[in-house]
């Protein structure tokens, strides 16, 4: 028989398993927390918000649709793009009317990301559905266009908790898919949501370009270059404005707020 000290130290090591258990969830459910389209609406969001339904697991997190990047020549395999190789597999679940659509008009359009994490950025690549893809087929690098319609390089950034892209979609109508990519700078992972988009009919006209901005308003301060190391304090024009470096910085876009301060 134990003694009533020797079951209180038991019950003091139980009590302490369980509470390193706990955190280690904690910890694990916060390493999974990176990003999805909010807007449009990526499948695994509406999932998420109840309006598509029976998708899995998907529902407690549509921000960890993450997969190898490469896409398209490397990355998720064929038939798990929706599900970012196979993690969440109801996504992958493909017919004309096993989702909830959002209505778009080709041309002019802004996609914006909600990320959860501000993972050092590669790239952002988008691409759509061919104009005669099979919308009751598995969906497949066949069934895309693989040139992308837009893509953004960001030389290792780190973004903004919210990430806007003014993109043009090519002409489409009626029922197709996009494929949004963020490529992690830093890991062998990107992350890979689909919107389900219904075209009506009808195009937003391109706004065309703004005028370009003096690339050095301010010639006191050098234009910011992806290739020199800027250290606390250092100022450079970009797009038109000045920015100070908070540290030590090599590849960071002035205009990351963690990395630089607007001055003018």
């Amino acid at each position: 028989m134990f003694s009533l000290k020797m079951k209180k130290k038991i019950r003091m090591v139980g009590v302490t398993i369980v509470a390193l258990g706990l955190f280690s969830f904690v910890g694990a459910q916060a390493v999974s927390a990176h990003g999805y389209v909010e807007n449009p609406g990526a499948r695994g969001l509406l999932c998420s918000q109840g309006i598509n339904l029976d998708c899995g697991g998907i529902v407690w997190e549509p921000q960890s649709l993450e997969g190898p990047k490469g896409f398209p020549e490397a990355g998720v395999a064929d038939g798990q793009i929706a599900s970012a190789g196979g993690v969440f597999p109801k996504l992958d679940e493909q017919s004309a009317d096993r989702w909830a659509k959002v209505d778009l008009s080709s041309g002019a359009n802004s996609f914006t990301w909600h990320l959860t994490a501000r993972h050092s950025t590669a790239k952002w690549h988008y691409y759509i559905t061919k104009p005669d893809w099979n919308p009751n087929e598995p969906l497949t690098r066949q069934q895309f266009d693989l040139v992308p319609f837009y893509e953004q390089y960001d030389g290792g950034a780190r973004p903004e908790e919210k990430v806007t892209h003014d993109v043009t979609i090519p002409e489409r109508s009626g029922y197709h898919v996009i494929l949004a990519v963020w490529d992690v700078a830093d890991t062998a992972n990107a992350f890979y949501n689909v919107i389900d988009v219904n075209f009506s009919g009808g195009t937003n006209p391109d706004p065309g370009p703004g005028p370009d901005p003096d690339p050095n308003p301010d010639p006191q301060y050098p234009v910011w270059s992806p290739t020199t190391v800027y250290l606390n304090g250092d100022r450079v024009t970009f797009n038109g404005n000045v920015y100070e470096a908070k540290w030590w910085t090599l590849g960071e876009t002035p205009g990351n707020a963690y990395v630089w301060t607007l001055i003018e």
